[in-house]
């Protein structure tokens, strides 16, 4: 048996030969028509990497990093190198040339990809690093080439991303062929796929699940290295378009869209699932999405590179408590689980709950060794069968039985609050809002709820410090 992740997306690519897997947007912000990409299309441009790569010496267990802009290149040349058995190496979001030399060192990459014959600058320092360039500019052959993926153990790595940097230094994350077989498994089952079913993927891995699950990816026009400068217009425009029937994002990017849709009302009936995740999602924003896409179940989905996904909650209009915290839905089956004690939380009227660090291990958890515990970095406790979450890695530090996600979810539900922070300091809380919001009304509704003493400071700030990838994680370190 072939362990190779690749051998997934070959399969199902070969059954779409000519039919269309991707659909991505012919020029960012340009008004031509989205170029569409078959099975076969995809497998002839896959071929050209593959060659070159082997050609230039790339085996199994190679680390390649891919310098490469977000686009049908940067997919086909990610599948190559997988399917070669070599390891595919993605920077970090919005990388400087420092971080990616000391990732090109500390991971002994010898060969990176590049999506243009690379000028004598990056010849000479390619040189001095003793990489090897490839640039996969040679032409795209007509028919698709009978081969088959490179065997490889379940545990090589088949993939190294990043993470998104938001408790310090962006940290490299392997994920194993067996690991990525069983996080799509894992969305699989609990997002079943169906015959020529259209999404419209934000998250890389949700991209690779469909090239795996044979669903068409219809590629949101965005400018992937700068996501603040997306266009909700052409977003939408796309949805109606398309007929996308699922769509996954960040809290960011639904933001951006809702604001939109308010300002030019739209409603997106032939949309059935939406999924938001990549950082704390509040409670007024998932409910809020009920109205745009009125035949959607709206799902918030909590997990990580490491482990995809942790828990799902479908929204219901019923609103939980958000004293209690960010509710994210029952944990996984297949997920062992445990808390590591923290303290004692309040939540509200309700008694008192252990609080703690959450640790998960299972078959589609990515750690060092199979069968280790994955520390999350995320605070909260398990009730009803419902995980909440309370606290992050960093900044989880308890007064008065209180962590920083009750006060930040409870002040999401004011009017005029676009971003909310509270760090946590040696003798309480200190708050940082962004929006129009009032000192006043945030005063009055923390007094309603805490005790008086917990919050040290208020602070009205016109932009709050986030994460370089999804725009929606804080950077609670930077925070003044």
């Amino acid at each position: 048996m072939n362990n190779n992740y690749f051998e997934l997306i070959h399969a199902a690519l070969l059954r779409q030969l000519d039919e269309v897997c991707i659909v991505w947007p012919a020029e960012a912000g340009g008004a031509g028509a989205a170029d569409s990409y078959t099975g076969g299309a995809v497998l002839r441009r896959v071929e050209v990497y593959r060659a070159q790569l082997l050609a230039q010496g790339v085996g199994t267990s190679d680390a390649v990093l891919l310098a490469l802009p977000v686009s049908i290149e940067l997919i086909c040349a990610l599948l190559a190198v997988m399917a070669l058995g070599a390891v595919p190496v993605l920077p970090p979001a919005g990388a400087a040339l420092g971080t990616v030399v000391r990732l090109v060192r500390r991971l002994g990459i010898r060969m990176v990809v590049v999506g243009a014959v690379p000028g004598r600058l990056v010849r000479v320092a390619a040189w001095l690093l003793g990489v090897r360039v490839c640039t996969g500019t040679a032409p795209v052959g007509a028919a698709v080439a009978p081969w088959t993926a490179s065997l490889v153990s379940a545990q090589q790595p088949a993939l190294v991303s990043h993470s998104s940097g938001s408790t310090g230094t962006a940290k490299s994350i392997r994920r194993s062929h067996q690991v990525l077989q069983a996080q799509h498994a894992a969305i699989e089952t609990v997002f079943p796929p169906w015959p020529g079913q259209r999404d419209f993927p934000l998250f890389p891995n949700i991209l690779l699940h469909n090239l795996a699950a044979g669903v068409v990816s219809v590629l949101p026009d965005l400018p992937w290295g700068n996501l603040p400068q997306l266009n909700p217009a052409r977003l939408v425009a796309q949805l109606v378009q398309h007929r996308v029937q699922t769509l996954t994002g960040n809290v960011f990017y639904f933001r951006a869209l809702l604001a939109y849709l308010h300002q030019h009302p739209v409603l997106l009936p032939h949309v059935v699932a939406v999924g938001i995740g990549g950082s704390p999602v509040p409670e007024p924003l998932a409910q809020e999405l009920r109205c745009f896409f009125p035949n959607a179940t709206i799902h918030i989905i909590y997990g990580s590179s490491e482990a995809e996904p942790i828990a799902v909650r479908p929204v219901l209009p019923t609103l939980p408590n958000p004293l209690a915290g960010y509710c994210v839905g029952a944990i996984q089956a297949g997920l062992e689980w445990r808390i590591e004690p923290l303290g004692q939380l309040k939540r509200g009227s309700a008694a008192s709950q252990q609080v703690g660090e959450l640790w998960v291990r299972g078959a589609h958890v990515a750690t060092p060794a199979p069968g280790q515990w994955l520390r999350t970095g995320d605070y909260g406790y398990v009730a009803e069968g419902q995980l909440y979450l309370t606290g992050r890695q960093g900044n989880e530090r308890l007064h008065q039985g209180v962590q920083h996600y009750q006060l930040e979810h409870l002040l999401y539900h004011l009017p005029g609050v676009e971003r909310v922070a509270a760090r946590a300091d040696k003798a309480g809380f200190t708050l940082f809002v962004q929006g129009t919001v009032s000192h006043e009304t945030v005063t009055e509704l923390l007094a309603k709820n805490f005790p008086a003493s917990i919050c040290q400071a208020i602070h009205l700030r016109a932009t709050l410090p986030v994460d370089a990838r999804h725009y929606s994680k804080i950077l609670y370190h930077q925070l003044r």
